[in-house]
C-alpha cells in the first residue's frame, strides 16, 4: 500500500494533461482541485496548497501581498492555470456572494457595549460598535445565511432586546440570530443529467446568461451549449484512468447552481456502487467507537485508575482494541451496514486521576479512558492495546473491506508529556498578556488556550514543533496502516502544521489517507480548513447543531434546519466529504432530548450528574431514525455515534459515554434494523453517494430532499406536523411526525418503505 514520493512527483501525477502513467493510475478525489472562492475584492490563495510552481489568476485580480490576491473578477465562473516544473493543473475560481451589511442595536445609551457572535469568531473585541445617536452600529461583509451572536454590555453576556429571533447555544441558554438575506436577482437552474452517447455526456438547458465550467480530473474541458442542452466530451486519455473524475459547475446572479462530480473508470461513467470501493470516501458510512466504552475483548488490560476521588463513570471501564476486532469477527459492523471505523485516541494517557467536577451531584476527578491527554502520541497504552493486537486489529478491518481512521490529538499534551515535560517552552503561554488564566478561552485566544490548567497547548506555529508533532501522526500511517485520521481540536491548530502534516502524508502513501477536522464556529472558518494542501472535510456542526433541534424539539419547523443545509451547499459544495453525526461525545444523547427527558434550556451536563435520564420513549426512537435518515440524504459521510444505532439515552459527558450494551431489547434491534437498511439503502445507490441535491421546503414543517444522479432519483420526505401530509405534486402520503423515501427511474419506479 505504502510507498514515498517526493511531494513534486505527486504534483506530477495531478497533471492528468502532462503525464501518462504506464499502468493504470488512480486519481483520489483529494487530488482533485479544491475550488477558490474570492469574496468581493479580496482573498488568500495559497498556489502551494495545489502545486509547487506559478500562478496565473483569472481576468481581473492579481497577487497584492503573500497569499492575497485583489480585484473583482469579471465573471461568476473563472479558472486559474498552476505550472510547474513537472506538471500543471486548473483550479475552479468562483465569485463569491458576500453583500456590506450593517448592524444596528438599539439602547444601551452610555454603556459599554461588544458583539461577539459567529461572524467575528465570537471575538468581542473584533468588532467595533459605534453610537450614531439611536443605537450601536457595525458594518458588516457577509454571505447570505444565519449567523447567531450575543451582546456583551458592561463586561456581561445579553440578548439583544432589539431582535426577538433566537436559538439554543447548547449550553442552556440562548444566542440571538442575524439573517443575511440573498442578493436577488433569478436563481440558477438546476443541471439534470441526461444521457451518455459515444462517449458524450449530455445535460439539459440552462438560462443564456447561467455560466458553466467543466473540467476533467485538474484541466479545464470544453461544454458546447445549444438550444437543447449541454454536453461534455470525455477525453480520449480517460481510458487511461482506473478513477477518474468530470465536474461540472455553474451560478447565476452571485448563486452556485449545483455542481456535479462524475467518477469514471477506465473512461466509462460509474453507474453502479459495486464498481466502487471503500477508498472511493464519497462511500464511506462511519462509525465512532469510544474504545474504552465499547467492549471489553482482553480482561487481562483492565487497569482501573486506584483512586477513590474518582466516580465510576469517569474511570477506566475495560474497553479495548480487541474487543472492537471481537465484535469485527462477530459481523457487527457487517450487520450495521458501516464500511469506516473511526476510533478515540489510543495513544498512552496518564496513570493517576486529573481535573474535577464539583458543580453538582457527586465531587469526581477524572482518568484519561477518553484518551485525549496524551502522555505520548506513538505509542498505544497499555490498557487498549498492544502494538501486536493493534496491528492484528487493522488486518482484520482491512480485510473485511473497514477503513479505520484515529482520533489523533496534537493541539495539546498532558503535563507528564515528556516533551513539555523537556521543552516547556514549547507550549503556549498559561497566562494572557493581560494576565489572565489562558484555559477555555475557545475564541478570543483561540490558537493558544489551554483547554485545562494539566493539558498545556503545544505552540505549533514554531516550526521545531510542528516537525516534532506532524512526524508522530506520520507514525500511525506508515507504521501501522491507518486509513486517516479525525484531529482532535482542528479549530485551535494553526494552518501550518494542518498543511506541514497533508504534505507529509501525501508523500508518505499512494493511497487517499481521509482527514476530518473539529472545529466549532461559522461555516467560513470551518471552510478554511478544507481543501487542497489541507484537511479532506470537517464535522458539519452547523448542519448537526439544526438537525439536533429540527428532530428533537415537539412542533419545531424546518427553516432554521433549511438555512443550514443551503449553507452547507454554498461553502462545501454538493459533493463534499463533510461529517454528518448523529451524536457527539460533547453533547446529550439525542434520544433523551427527543424522549423530553432532558431540556435545550437546561444544563446536560448537570442532568447527567444528578438525575437518572430515563429510557427513551417510542418517539425518541422514532426521531433517532429521522436523525440518521437525514444524514444519508443529504451530502457527506453519516457518522453514527456509537449506541446511537439503539437510541442509548444519557446526559452530556460523561452519561453520554455509557458502556456499550449488546443485549438488546426487541425495540432496540428494531430500530438497529432500521439504521442498516438506511445504511444499506445508501450503500446501493449512486444517487445517494454522487448525486445532486435539491431542497425543499413546501411548509414549516414539511422537508424534502431531492438526490440525482444520471436516471436515478431518491427522495425523502419529513414531516414535522402532527398530521399526515399527502403532497399531490409527489403522489405520495408522508405520515404525521415521521419520513418517507421514494426511488424513481425513468419507466421504473420502486418505492421501498
Amino acid at each position: 500500500m505504502k510507498k514515498f514520493l517526493t511531494v513534486l512527483s505527486i504534483s506530477a501525477a495531478l497533471a492528468a494533461c502532462e503525464v501518462q502513467p504506464s499502468a493504470p493510475f488512480r486519481m483520489q478525489a483529494s487530488d482533485l482541485a479544491s475550488p477558490h472562492v474570492h469574496h468581493g475584492t479580496k482573498s488568500d490563495f495559497v498556489c502551494l496548497d495545489y502545486l509547487s510552481g506559478e500562478c496565473e489568476f483569472p481576468a481581473g485580480i492579481d497577487l497584492f501581498f503573500g497569499p492575497t490576491v485583489t480585484g473583482t473578477l469579471e465573471h461568476e465562473l473563472n479558472v486559474a492555470h498552476l505550472t510547474g516544473p513537472n506538471s500543471s493543473m486548473d483550479v475552479p475560481f468562483f465569485r463569491g456572494a458576500k453583500r456590506a451589511i450593517t448592524l444596528s442595536i438599539s439602547g444601551f445609551e452610555g454603556e459599554e457595549v461588544k458583539v461577539k457572535g459567529v461572524f467575528n469568531a465570537w471575538n468581542s473585541d473584533a468588532t467595533f460598535l459605534e453610537w450614531n445617536g439611536n443605537a450601536w452600529e457595525a458594518p458588516l461583509v457577509l454571505a447570505p445565511g444565519e449567523y447567531a451572536y450575543k451582546l456583551v454590555v458592561n463586561g456581561e453576556e445579553v440578548l439583544d432586546p432589539s431582535n426577538e429571533v433566537t436559538v439554543p447555544n447548547g449550553f442552556g441558554s440562548f444566542n440571538n440570530v442575524l439573517t443575511v438575506e440573498g442578493g436577488g436577482g433569478a436563481a440558477p437552474v438546476a443541471i439534470d443529467f441526461q444521457f451518455v452517447s459515444e462517449g458524450s455526456l449530455r445535460f439539459s438547458a440552462i438560462p443564456e446568461d447561467q455560466e458553466v465550467l467543466a473540467f476533467f480530473n485538474n484541466r479545464v474541458v470544453d461544454v458546447v451549449r445549444d438550444e437543447d442542452g449541454l454536453s461534455i466530451v470525455i477525453p480520449a486519455d480517460a481510458k487511461d484512468w482506473e478513477r477518474a473524475w468530470i465536474r461540472l459547475y455553474t451560478a447565476r446572479n452571485g448563486q452556485q447552481g449545483g455542481d456535479w462530480l462524475i467518477p469514471l473508470k477506465f473512461g466509462e461513467v460509474v453507474i453502479d456502487t459495486k464498481e466502487l470501493d471503500r477508498k472511493d470516501w464519497h462511500t464511506s458510512i462511519m462509525y465512532f467507537a469510544m474504545v474504552d466504552r465499547f467492549f471489553n475483548g482482553n480482561p487481562t488490560n483492565d487497569q482501573p485508575v486506584q483512586d477513590s476521588t474518582v466516580h465510576p463513570r469517569a474511570n477506566y471501564q475495560g474497553g479495548d482494541v480487541e474487543g472492537l476486532r471481537q465484535k469485527l469477527a462477530d459481523g457487527y459492523f457487517d450487520a450495521l451496514h458501516t464500511n469506516t471505523l473511526w476510533i478515540s485516541p489510543i495513544t498512552q494517557n496518564p496513570e493517576n486521576a486529573w481535573g474535577l467536577w464539583n458543580q453538582g451531584g457527586p465531587v469526581s476527578t477524572f482518568s484519561g479512558y477518553h484518551g485525549y491527554w496524551p502522555v505520548s502520541n506513538i505509542k498505544p497504552d497499555h490498557r487498549f492495546a498492544s502494538p501486536e493486537e493493534l496491528h492484528l486489529f487493522l488486518d482484520d478491518a482491512h480485510a473485511k473491506e473497514q477503513n479505520v481512521l484515529l482520533d489523533y490529538v496534537a493541539n495539546h499534551v498532558h503535563e507528564l508529556h515528556p516533551v513539555y515535560q523537556k521543552h516547556p517552552n514549547w507550549a503556549t503561554n498559561k497566562y494572557t498578556a493581560d494576565g489572565r488564566l489562558n484555559t477555555q478561552l475557545w475564541d478570543e485566544e483561540r490558537l493558544t488556550t489551554w483547554f485545562d490548567t494539566f493539558m498545556p497547548t503545544l505552540e505549533l506555529r514554531n516550526d521545531t514543533v510542528a516537525e516534532l508533532m506532524s512526524d508522530s501522526a506520520l507514525v500511525w500511517i506508515t507504521e501501522y496502516d491507518f486509513d486517516g485520521f479525525r484531529h482532535d481540536a482542528t479549530k485551535h491548530i494553526p494552518m501550518n502544521f494542518t498543511r506541514l502534516l497533508t504534505e507529509k502524508i501525501r508523500a508518505a502513501s499512494d493511497d487517499h489517507v481521509y482527514q476530518i477536522g473539529e472545529t466549532y464556529g461559522s461555516d467560513e472558518l470551518i471552510a478554511s480548513y478544507v481543501g487542497s494542501g489541507k484537511v479532506d472535510a470537517q464535522f458539519n456542526f452547523n448542519l448537526y447543531d439544526a438537525a439536533f433541534e429540527a428532530f428533537t424539539q415537539e412542533g419545531a419547523t424546518f427553516d432554521r434546519l433549511r438555512k443550514a443545509l443551503e449553507s452547507s451547499l454554498t461553502y462545501y459544495g454538493h459533493h463534499h466529504l463533510m461529517g454528518n453525526i448523529s451524536g457527539n461525545q460533547d453533547k446529550p444523547r439525542f434520544s433523551s432530548m427527543a424522549s423530553g427527558h432532558l431540556s435545550m434550556s437546561e444544563d446536560s451536563k448537570l442532568a447527567g450528574w444528578t438525575r437518572e435520564i430515563p429510557e427513551p420513549t417510542e418517539r425518541g426512537y422514532r426521531k433517532m431514525a429521522a436523525m440518521h435518515a437525514f444524514n444519508i440524504a443529504v451530502p457527506g459521510i453519516p457518522i453514527l455515534y456509537y449506541g446511537d444505532e439503539i437510541a442509548l439515552h444519557g446526559g452530556n459527558d460523561p452519561d453520554n459515554r455509557k458502556m456499550m450494551p449488546f443485549d438488546f431489547s426487541p425495540r432496540q434491534q428494531e430500530l438497529f434494523d432500521r439504521i442498516a437498511q438506511l445504511n444499506e439503502t445508501r450503500s446501493q445507490l449512486m444517487a445517494l453517494n454522487y448525486g445532486s441535491t435539491t431542497v425543499f421546503q413546501p411548509e414549516p414543517h414539511l422537508l424534502i430532499i431531492v438526490r440525482k444522479y444520471m436516471q436515478q432519483e431518491v427522495r425523502f420526505f419529513f414531516n414535522n406536523s402532527n398530521e399526515d401530509r399527502y403532497l399531490e405534486e409527489w403522489e405520495i402520503t408522508v405520515p404525521a411526525d415521521g419520513i418517507t423515501q421514494s426511488l424513481s427511474f425513468k419507466q421504473n419506479v420502486s418505492r421501498p418503505k
